[in-house]
């Protein structure tokens, strides 16, 4: 592992040591990765889309319960539909496209890292990605934004290739707006125009603080629009003359709603992003801070690219501070310019170019370590929840905490995993051995993602929503509507492999018709419903009728048969 950072490795060398790193991290990036269920919401959201796609044929049209859904475009979930064609419909497929961009992301990484300062740069950079806690597993998810970023910071990365061009020798090569614009017109396709805005604005930014140096390039700012919005103008224009004008109010109200209103349940203070951010990027946030001074060994495209990346993590935080829906993932741009900053630092210290500080040690170790004890603990306090229960009012949570689940002990190698990589981390950078102290303390992050996974997150998802998901499950393939009373959930769609004709949409029916349809109607076959066990009453109240199932986890599972004439 070390040859991979010493710069006297032949260019062979490197191409070898470049495959097996590689093929490392693709092992450990997709095993496990159908070893848990989808998690409501994202997760399913996505895989539904794709498997409705399938289900009904149209491979234009986004739908989620078989409604329009044109919130997100379709890129992402073309990628999934095309997994489940080779795999079949799947948790395994659903996430395999974030496995193989998780590959595609490292590779990038040590290639610009490589091409901008030099093959080491390129190693470091690509180990803190893989080797933090949130960038190493949301490859492991099917969320859409690991994708997203992808397309976005490559976006970023042309635009400061054509920007540092122009500042050094004056040159305009287009070549680099072309690509530019291809890869923030792949993320507009993924997730809609914020994919063109934060690259955008990033470079804007910059261009702000540096207009002395280069004259604005008005021309190539047009080419560089016009290829971001080409793609999603067709698009856009297609599903327009098919379904008419209603989708541009719909596209637009969305966005105004995720800008000033909070959705329920993702509301959050202000600095909700630079918290998530800082600890979702450990071991990596702890080395920003030292690399935002000026340094007088960076040339000027390096200098250049720095500026690029701290403007890009200014704009992020900034932005989703400000929007009123808070959500994790929302800042996971963010984690490009964090590890490129964190292998910054790490690269200076190791070229002696800045003394390695007490602070840095002991920022890693405080983190490093009550992490450790919170992933010790997790399994400990719930092998004795007994104790607890008691004290915990809410029904439905009490409910939860008391499902039958085998914690054994042995989940606490998953801390002590980390808790290893901290304590050896702190005796190599003592001894100064930093590269030694820096492997130690990534690999050490990323196994213990690795280990959680298959040791604690199964479990997890027995409290959480193993018993609906088991109950969907049960009804695949029946002709029957299945439905969730009081809380919203995907759930339903993907596991029971909801057929077209038992949705809202092919009845011509709202949400609270469709509901009422199912509670009181003149249904023609069975209706199923899953609720939470502390709000069940106004139900039974409007439906008598209702038969109660059984009672699992906090979830209490009905039935309503149709009505004999």
């Amino acid at each position: 592992m070390l040859k991979l950072f010493e710069n006297n490795v032949t260019y062979l060398q490197d191409a070898n040591y470049r495959k097996r790193i590689l093929l490392f991290t693709t092992i450990i990036y997709i095993l496990f990765i159908g070893n848990v269920n989808l998690f409501d919401w994202d997760e399913i959201n996505f895989a539904e889309a794709a498997r409705e796609m399938i289900v009904t044929g149209d491979y234009l049209n986004v739908r989620i319960d078989y409604e329009p859904f044109h919130e997100k475009p379709p890129l992402f979930i073309w990628m999934q539909v095309i997994s489940m064609k080779i795999l079949g419909v799947s948790e395994q497929s659903a996430r395999l496209p974030n496995v193989i961009f998780g590959i595609l992301t490292l590779s990038f990484l040590i290639r610009i890292g490589k091409n901008i300062f030099d093959r080491r740069f390129g190693y470091l950079w690509a180990l803190a990605y893989f080797g933090s806690l949130l960038p190493h597993f949301y490859f492991k998810s099917s969320i859409i934004d690991p994708v997203f970023n992808f397309f976005m910071f490559a976006g970023v990365y042309y635009l400061f290739r054509f920007t540092s061009e122009n500042m050094i020798t004056g040159k305009i090569i287009n070549r680099d707006i072309y690509w530019a614009g291809l890869y923030t017109s792949l993320a507009f396709m993924t997730k809609g125009p914020v994919g063109f805005m934060l690259v955008f604005i990033t470079w804007a930014v910059f261009w702000g603080f540096n207009a002395r140096s280069f004259q604005l390039p008005v021309k190539q700012i047009l080419i560089f629009t016009g290829i971001s919005f080409l793609p999603a103008v067709i698009w856009y224009a297609a599903i327009f003359y098919q379904q008419g004008g209603g989708i541009i109010s719909e596209f637009i109200t969305y966005q105004i709603r995720l800008l000033t209103t909070g959705d329920a349940g993702h509301e959050g203070p202000f600095y909700y992003h630079f918290l998530v951010v800082f600890l979702g990027c450990f071991p990596a946030s702890i080395f920003v801070f030292r690399a935002f001074r000026n340094s007088e060994f960076d040339n000027s495209s390096q200098k250049i690219f720095k500026n690029f990346n701290i403007i890009l993590l200014a704009v992020v935080l900034i932005i989703f501070s400000i929007v009123k829906t808070k959500i994790v993932h929302y800042s996971s741009l963010s984690y490009f310019p964090v590890t490129f900053l964190a292998a910054y630092t790490m690269h200076k210290i190791i070229n002696g170019e800045i003394r390695n500080k007490l602070s840095t040690n002991i920022g890693v170790a405080a983190i490093g370590i009550i992490l450790s004890i919170l992933f010790i603990a997790f399994p400990l306090v719930l092998m004795n929840i007994d104790s607890f229960l008691p004290q915990i009012t809410d029904k439905f949570t009490n409910a939860l905490l008391q499902a039958e689940v085998s914690w054994t002990g042995f989940e606490i190698v998953v801390g002590f995993t980390l808790l290893i990589g901290t304590i050896f981390y702190l005796i190599y950078s003592i001894r100064k051995e930093y590269l030694k102290s820096y492997i130690s303390i990534y690999l050490a992050t990323a196994l213990t993602i690795f280990l959680f996974l298959p040791v604690m997150a199964p479990k997890i998802g027995i409290y959480t929503q193993r018993a609906p998901v088991d109950f969907f499950k049960s009804l695949a393939g029946k002709d029957v509507y299945v439905h969730t009373l009081g809380y919203k959930s995907y759930a339903p769609y993907f596991y029971q492999r909801k057929e077209l004709k038992n949705s809202k949409y092919y009845m011509k029916m709202t949400g609270e018709e469709y509901e009422d349809f199912l509670l009181t109607g003149n249904i023609q076959k069975p209706a199923y419903f899953s609720a939470k066990n502390n709000n069940i009453d106004e139900y039974l109240v409007r439906q008598p009728q209702l038969k109660e199932l059984y009672r699992k986890n906090g979830f209490v599972f009905f039935v309503r048969e149709p009505v004999k004439e």
